[in-house]
């Protein structure tokens, strides 16, 4: 702490206080004495100390690490500073602003000094508008220290999770869906009879041959919360689910997950480094299993026959490889904006049916079943294709291609010279500008101005006359160019072959009034 006197230097200025304080999960091993009550009773009694300090806000990022500084209160914090609310940031000691050294060093050697902005870390004795201040010197020493404590404790943190892991004891943040942490032990995984009924009925229908969305159809028509709502109600995690609906990809998850026969199937991935919050996805032969880790909610034999289930539907093909829907990606459904879905439908050898994703996966609760069949999609598509190019092109006016490439490299060419030119009428009224100044300040006297600046108006009136005639020529270029629908259906020679990149050119999207009618909104407004 500064004494007496020091604390006189500082009178004649008022302060604008920021109290920061900043605790990760990991600083919570250290003690009490770094918790964020014990950080923001110290700061608050410090700050009193002065009568010029006015403490303007208190900015507290709980469970943020140090070794970067995306956090959210340091964030605004650094915004008040720019519009001039703080010039004075105050931490505990100096590993609350941070612990990487270079980022640390960035804003004590080079933000804060910038910005005008004094800052005090109390317990390590630094003071940045100190001048004499020993302590400040030693700034960086700390920071090196600070940043290598960050790397000792995320090396022992990596080791105790895998040791924990290998022991049979739950590292995860938040339980698998059917299980709970321990009331008393959060590394053991007890059953959640809240929603264990609703595991065994997803494994039993499937084992039943029941489908996915079959299965994820009845669990919303029961209002049964998906797993990522129910983890929601029960704990801090947030959920991004926009449906809040069970969907046959959770089913499939739920179904493949061995937790369920008892087994524990940890650090599957890790972060790059403890400064590089980048997660990594690690090899199977490096994963952490734990057999008979907890109680099994299904027996080994149901799991083993769900899988033979998955395997041999996942095998099935309702074409060949390689072919594509010609308008697969453009259908929608105009009643809740999902897309369309082809799907295999009894009675039909080789056509196929398109059906709005929503009702396919869902049910009537949430859209209608208006499906309408590939071949009458496709057929309506084309023919509305020719009509158009009936109605709408004049093929008299459709030049040859190569015409058009020929059109676009001279339009190039021509921006070109335009540029060119531009540029050197700009540095002449540069040039000009520059030498009003030599004669005025007595460089260049009148007739050498005079002569110079007569030389450089004509080339500029020659340069602007050649301007004009260029765009000229691109407004001739223009007239001989043809719009975008016809240069498209120059390339079109047989509609009844047309390729998908033609169409997806062509079209934007497609609604399914009915199982008869769609309406086709084009890329071109005529």
């Amino acid at each position: 702490m500064l004494d007496v006197d020091n604390r006189n230097l500082f009178y004649n200025i008022l302060y604008k206080v920021a109290i920061y304080l900043r605790l990760s999960r990991d600083d919570e091993t250290v003690g009490d004495s770094e918790s964020i009550i014990n950080q923001r009773e110290f700061l608050t009694k410090y700050v009193k100390q002065y009568p010029n300090w006015e403490l303007v806000d208190i900015y507290v990022d709980d469970g943020y690490t140090g070794t970067n500084f995306n956090r959210p209160d340091f964030i605004r914090l650094k915004n008040d500073i720019e519009s001039g609310k703080i010039n004075l940031v105050i931490t505990k000691d100096l590993s609350r602003l941070g612990r990487d050294y270079i980022g640390t060093g960035f804003y004590l050697e080079k933000y804060f000094p910038k910005k005008r902005v004094r800052y005090i870390a109390v317990n390590d004795g630094i003071d940045t508008f100190e001048k004499n201040n020993g302590n400040n010197d030693m700034g960086a020493f700390k920071s090196v220290v600070n940043d290598m404590y960050a790397k000792d404790i995320s090396k022992k943190v990596r080791t105790a999770k895998k040791t924990k892991a290998e022991k049979g004891e739950f590292i995860g943040a938040f339980a698998p869906y059917g299980y709970k942490k321990a009331p008393n032990d959060i590394t053991k995984l007890v059953i959640d009879e809240e929603v264990v009924d609703v595991v065994k009925f997803i494994f039993s229908e499937y084992n039943k041959g029941n489908g996915l969305s079959y299965i994820a159809r009845r669990l919303n028509e029961k209002h049964i919360e998906c797993p990522s709502v129910y983890k929601q109600r029960t704990s801090k995690f947030h959920c991004k689910t926009l449906t809040g609906l069970w969907g046959h990809e959770t089913i499939k998850k739920i179904l493949t997950n061995r937790v369920y026969i008892g087994e524990l199937i940890q650090r599957k991935g890790e972060m790059v480094s403890y400064k590089v919050k980048k997660y990594i996805q690690l090899p199977e032969s490096e994963h952490t299993i734990k057999k008979n880790a907890h109680e099994a909610i299904i027996s080994e034999e149901e799991f083993n026959m769900a899988q033979r289930i998955l395997k041999t539907k996942t095998h099935k093909h309702h074409r060949k490889e390689g072919t594509e829907h010609l308008l697969s990606g453009l259908l929608y459904c105009p009643r809740c904006n999902s897309k369309y879905r082809y799907q295999k439908q009894a009675g039909l050898m080789q056509d196929m049916v398109a059906i709005c994703s929503t009702y396919n996966r869902y049910g009537k609760e949430y859209c209608s079943r208006v499906a309408i069949r590939e071949s009458i999609l496709n057929k309506a598509v084309k023919d509305d294709l020719k009509l158009l190019i009936t109605e709408k092109i004049n093929i008299q006016k459709i030049i040859n291609i190569e015409d058009i490439k020929n059109l676009k490299k001279e339009k190039i060419k021509i921006n070109k010279s335009k540029f060119d030119y531009e540029r050197r009428i700009n540095q002449i009224d540069r040039i000009i500008k520059q030498s009003y100044e030599d004669k005025v300040n007595g460089i260049l006297n009148t007739q050498e101005f005079i002569k110079m600046t007569e030389d450089y108006r004509k080339e500029k009136e020659e340069l602007t006359l050649k301007i004009n005639n260029l765009n000229k020529e691109l407004n001739s270029c223009q007239d001989m160019a043809e719009d975008g629908l016809t240069r498209i259906v120059k390339n079109i020679t047989d509609i009844e072959n047309i390729d998908k990149n033609t169409i997806i050119s062509l079209i934007n999207k497609i609604e399914i009034i009915d199982s008869e009618s769609i309406k086709i909104y084009y890329n071109f407004s005529e």
